[in-house]
């Protein structure tokens, strides 16, 4: 039996463990170490400019013709198989698409993938906490007095 290759996408925060791979032109001071950066699926210069970055369809348009075609997404995954030291590579950038209204390039990129190669990208989801606050949960067993 074949195992389905495996690629998730998600933002800085939402996913830190093993196999992240940058994507966006730029990275976070804030996040931590250990992600590698892949610059070929990063959008182009206009990606933060006006009706690009207002509008979706444009911006769709753009990324798919600029920086996807002319790619070969065999040789795609298999770069980012190896960047990732062998574990499922999880594409990062910023926006956090569970937010109403949001989009963002990774989420293209997995659709190219999906297009390009016939196997699901799925947007990474984090399990619940069962505190919603450990710094909360921490100042309510220690007071300062």
């Amino acid at each position: 039996m074949k195992k389905e290759p495996t690629i998730l996408t998600s933002n800085y925060w939402n996913y830190t463990g093993v196999g992240r791979i940058a994507i966006s032109r730029g990275v976070p001071r804030n996040v931590p170490a250990g992600y590698k950066i892949y610059r070929a699926l990063a959008p182009g210069i206009w990606f933060n400019k006006p009706p690009f970055c207002e509008n979706e369809v444009l911006y769709r348009e753009r990324y798919f013709d600029e920086i996807l075609k002319p790619l070969n997404a065999t040789q795609v995954y298999d770069e980012l198989l190896a960047l990732s030291g062998g574990h499922p590579p999880v594409l990062l950038c910023w926006e956090d698409v569970r937010k109403e209204g949001q989009w963002c390039h990774r989420r293209m990129a997995a659709e190219w993938f999906e297009q390009e190669l016939g196997f699901s990208v799925p947007e990474y989801q984090p399990a619940a906490r069962e505190n919603s606050s450990l710094q909360t949960s921490l100042f309510s067993v220690y007071s300062i007095q």
